[in-house]
C-alpha cells in the first residue's frame, strides 16, 4: 500500500523522461595500438642509403690513386731515337726506349760568365787629373768614390745637374739619365753618377755652371 500510495503521489509530469543510453560512432574504446614498423624501416633504409653514398664515394677516390700510382710507374724518359706516337684526346707524346741519362749525374749548371771590359777614365777636377780603372758596368761616379775621390753629386739617379761633366774624348753610355736634353748630350756633356764608361774617356768634373 505504501508503494503503491507513493506512486500515486508522484504525478507524470514530475517524472524523468527515460534516454536510452548510445554510444558515438567517435567514441574510443580503449588506447589505440602503436606500431613501430614502418619507423624502424625507414629509419634503416636511410642508414643503408648513406652508408652506399660513402662506400662509392671511397671507391672513387681509390680507383683515381690507382690510376695516378699506375701512370707514375709506366713513365718512361725519352731517349734519343725512340720513337714517338702521338695518341688521341688530351695525352701528350707517348715515348719508349731507353732512358740515355739513367746514368748520368749533374751536379750543377752554370751559365756562362764573361768578364767585364775595364776602361781607363781620366777625370779633370778643379784640384788636378785623376786616372782610374772603371769597369763597363760600373758608374763613373761611384768608381770614383770608391778611388777616394770627391766628386760633386745629389740625386744619383741622373735628374738633375749637380754631377755634371763635360766628355772631352771617348765616350760613355749614359741612357739612364732623365734630366739632359738631346742638345746638351751633343754638346758632351754627361751625368757622371748614371755613365757607364764604353771605351777609354777623358771627362772634365764640376761643369754644372756651363749648362746654363
Amino acid at each position: 500500500d505504501l508503494f503503491l500510495r507513493d506512486r500515486r503521489q508522484i504525478s507524470p509530469a514530475q517524472t524523468p523522461p527515460i534516454r536510452p543510453i548510445m554510444h558515438s560512432q567517435y567514441e574510443s574504446f580503449g588506447e589505440p595500438k602503436r606500431s613501430y614498423t614502418k619507423l624502424i624501416a625507414s629509419v634503416a633504409l636511410n642508414v643503408a642509403l648513406v652508408i652506399g653514398i660513402v662506400c662509392v664515394l671511397s671507391a672513387g677516390s681509390n680507383d683515381s690513386q690507382l690510376a695516378s700510382g699506375v701512370a707514375m710507374r709506366n713513365f718512361r724518359a725519352p731517349s734519343i731515337g725512340s720513337r714517338m706516337v702521338r695518341t688521341t684526346g688530351q695525352q701528350c707524346l707517348r715515348v719508349s726506349g731507353p732512358n740515355p741519362f739513367a746514368r748520368v749525374a749533374v751536379n750543377a749548371i752554370h751559365a756562362p760568365m764573361t768578364a767585364a771590359a775595364t776602361y781607363k777614365v781620366t777625370l779633370q777636377t778643379p784640384d788636378g787629373e785623376s786616372v782610374i780603372e772603371c769597369p763597363d758596368d760600373s758608374y763613373v761616379l761611384d768608381k770614383a768614390e770608391e778611388e777616394g775621390l770627391d766628386l760633386p753629386y745629389s740625386c744619383r739617379a741622373g735628374a738633375c745637374s749637380t754631377c755634371a761633366g763635360k766628355v772631352v774624348a771617348g765616350s760613355v753610355d749614359q741612357s739612364d739619365q732623365s734630366f739632359l736634353e738631346d742638345g746638351q748630350v751633343a754638346d758632351g756633356f754627361v751625368l757622371t753618377c748614371v755613365a757607364y764608361p764604353t771605351s777609354d774617356v777623358t771627362i772634365q768634373t764640376h761643369a754644372e755652371e756651363e749648362l746654363f
